[in-house]
């Protein structure tokens, strides 16, 4: 016969330490700064250990009742048995070493039985205990520099460009810079991819561009400002990302997807369009009970999906915000199509080009008017597909941690360099 009780602690057990690697583990930490999700997830973190100990606490209340009554009968016969022990000695017919042998008999006894009882008090009280000495043992925040006093707004930013000024950045397990008196101008409104070998920093500089971390030297300036000078999430709050070791979230496929702008994680029009803006209908369409499957087969009612299927909805939790100035895509489609990786590229580098202005008021405005009048979403591209790079407006190309060339497609191709020899690499294996 199943314990109910047993089970739910069981259960409530998963989900409390599920919380707490989603809060602790390193695998989750990027997204979870990106989109906001500290006061999330340590809310649901509590929520969960909260109701494992209440669950605890009653199942222990009920496995002692029993055993008080227990202690209670101990305690009444250890009163009979020193008692009668007290009178033998008295009257003569116990000698000391015959006290000291039954009175070493009952303090066992009574050992035994409160042992039962301060083993199920240690049971209820050693989540709590281990919480507070992870509290005590926490380091301080991250070494991001903090914002000057009061700072800068980042809501219309960029309206011009961002720039990478002689940035020099190391990983702090390394002491081999990554980029080193590394410059970059992007301009508002374009579409930017970046190539080079695997290690030449592609993926580090759109983390910098993330804010996840701040270059040891150099500044990124946006439209002139330092990044260092605006509020880290505020600036985050207006970018997005998928990266290509994006965390599987394994909660029911609506918050999957709707944790990308936590504010809205209930929305289910937010979360539907950001699952269309994906091209991850075909994978909701697949599952049980669409959007409310719980994802993971280790959970009740829970399934697997292909890593195609976890990319995809990665990348609807990236497109949750609707309006990012900045947009990150390292390598989110690997797992794709090359047709599907290309028409979910060309949607958002449309949308990132400039819009024209309407004419009567291209003649009214200055330059720099003209210029954040237009669309000025900055989208970036990791990816090695030059069949999908070459649709950027610009592309850079990264070698030893530094920009070696940058430009349009058809301009790097006739340079002859290193972009139009890699170019040819890959367009040869298709011939």
């Amino acid at each position: 016969m199943r314990d109910r009780n047993t089970d739910d602690v069981r259960e409530a057990q998963r989900h409390a330490e599920y919380a707490y690697k989603l809060a602790v583990d390193p695998p989750a930490a990027k997204e979870l700064r990106l989109f906001g999700l500290a006061g999330w997830t340590i809310e649901r973190f509590v929520a969960r250990r909260t109701q494992l100990v209440d669950l605890q606490y009653r199942a222990t209340r009920l496995r002692q009742r029993p055993l008080i009554w227990s202690l209670l009968l101990v305690a009444g016969a250890n009163v009979v048995v020193f008692w009668s022990l007290a009178s033998a000695v008295i009257g003569g017919r116990l000698d000391l070493a015959g006290l000291v042998v039954f009175a070493q008999v009952a303090v066992g006894t009574s050992a035994i039985a409160f042992g039962g009882l301060n083993w199920a008090m240690d049971g209820a009280t050693a989540p709590v205990v281990a919480v507070l000495r992870l509290e005590a043992a926490m380091p301080p925040r991250g070494a991001l520099s903090p914002p000057p006093s009061p700072p800068v707004p980042a809501a219309d930013m960029p309206a011009r460009e961002v720039r990478f000024r002689d940035v020099t950045f190391a990983y702090p397990a390394s002491e081999q810079p990554v980029l080193e008196g590394f410059d970059l101008t992007i301009p508002a409104g374009s579409s930017l991819a970046i190539v080079g070998q695997n290690g030449a920093g592609k993926t580090t500089l759109a983390k910098l561009l993330c804010r996840l971390y701040d270059p040891q030297a150099g500044t990124i300036e946006v439209d002139g400002v330092d990044l260092a000078a605006m509020a880290v999430d505020d600036w985050r709050s207006r970018v997005t990302a998928v990266f290509q070791d994006f965390f599987r979230f394994e909660l029911p496929a609506r918050q999957s997807v709707g944790v990308g702008d936590e504010p809205r994680l209930d929305d289910v029009l937010a979360v539907d369009n950001a699952v269309a803006r994906a091209g991850a209908q075909d994978v909701v369409d697949r599952l049980p009970a669409g959007l409310e499957t719980q994802l993971g087969p280790t959970w009740p009612g829970g399934v697997e999906v292909s890593f195609g299927q976890w990319q995809k909805l990665a990348l609807g939790r990236g497109f949750m915000r609707d309006d990012p100035l900045v947009l990150v895509l390292d390598e989110p489609t690997a797992a794709l199509d090359a047709e599907t990786e290309h028409a979910l590229f060309e949607r958002y580098t449309a949308a990132a080009r400039r819009q024209p202005v309407d004419p009567q008021e291209r003649d009214t405005m200055a330059g720099a008017d003209a210029a954040a009048a237009r669309t000025r979403r900055i989208t970036i591209l990791v990816s090695h597909r030059f069949s999908i790079v070459r649709m950027a407006d610009l592309i850079v190309v990264l070698d030893g941690s530094r920009v070696v060339e940058v430009g349009a497609h058809a301009d790097l191709v006739a340079r002859g360099g290193q972009y139009a020899e890699l170019y040819g690499i890959q367009a040869a294996a298709y011939k």
